[in-house]
C-alpha cells in the first residue's frame, strides 16, 4: 500500500517547528493541515516549500477566488483527483462559482460551454492539461481579463494541482468527507 502515515509526535525538533508553523499559518485562514500535506511531512523541507506556494496561490494570489476554485475543480476532475474535488467543491460554492458551472465541470470537464470568466480559464486549461502551448487568443483573452499575474497564476495552478493529483493518488490520499 502506498499510503504514507505521518505522526507529528515523531518529528525531530527542527521538523516539528516547520510543521507547527505551517499548521498555525493555515489555521489562521481557517483551513486544516491535512491531505497531501500530511504525506509530504515525511519530507518536511519539501513540504514547507510546496505549502508556501499553495498558501500564496490560495490566499494571496491575484485571481478572483471563484476563478481560482474553478481552476482547482477543473484540474481535479480532469486528473480524477477525488481528494481535491471533495476538498474544494464547497469552497467553490462559497467563492461564488455557480452550481451549474460546478455541475458542468463534474459532467463535462473543461470542454463544457462555460459562461465568462470561466470560459477563458477553461481555454487556458485545455492547453496546460495536455502539456501544450497556450493558443495566442486564449493567452491574450486571459491577460485582458485577469491581468498578467492572473494569467500566470492559472498556468501555475494547473501545474500545482496536477502535482497534487499525483501526490494524492500516489500516496492513496482519499477524501475525508
Amino acid at each position: 500500500m502506498s499510503k504514507l502515515l505521518f505522526n507529528p509526535a515523531l518529528l525531530e525538533s527542527k521538523d516539528k517547528s516547520i510543521y507547527e508553523a505551517m499548521v498555525a499559518k493555515r489555521k489562521s485562514e481557517g483551513v486544516p493541515f491535512d491531505g497531501p500535506y500530511s504525506a509530504l511531512m515525511n519530507h518536511p523541507e519539501l513540504c514547507q516549500k510546496i505549502e508556501a506556494l499553495g498558501f500564496f496561490l490560495k490566499f494571496q494570489g491575484h485571481l478572483p477566488r471563484d476563478v481560482y476554485q474553478f481552476v482547482v475543480l477543473s484540474v481535479a476532475r480532469e486528473t480524477k483527483a477525488a481528494f481535491e474535488w471533495a476538498d474544494h467543491v464547497e469552497h467553490a460554492k462559497r467563492s461564488g462559482v455557480p452550481e451549474e458551472v460546478i455541475g458542468m465541470v463534474r459532467t463535462e470537464g473543461i470542454s463544457g460551454a462555460f459562461q465568462m470568466p470561466y470560459k477563458i480559464a477553461a481555454q487556458v486549461l485545455e492547453a496546460t492539461l495536455v502539456w501544450q502551448n497556450i493558443p495566442e487568443k486564449a493567452q491574450s483573452d486571459a491577460i485582458e481579463n485577469f491581468g498578467m499575474y492572473g494569467f500566470i497564476e492559472i498556468v501555475v495552478l494547473s501545474g500545482f494541482y496536477q502535482m497534487f493529483s499525483a501526490i494524492n493518488q500516489g500516496f492513496d490520499i482519499l477524501p475525508n468527507h
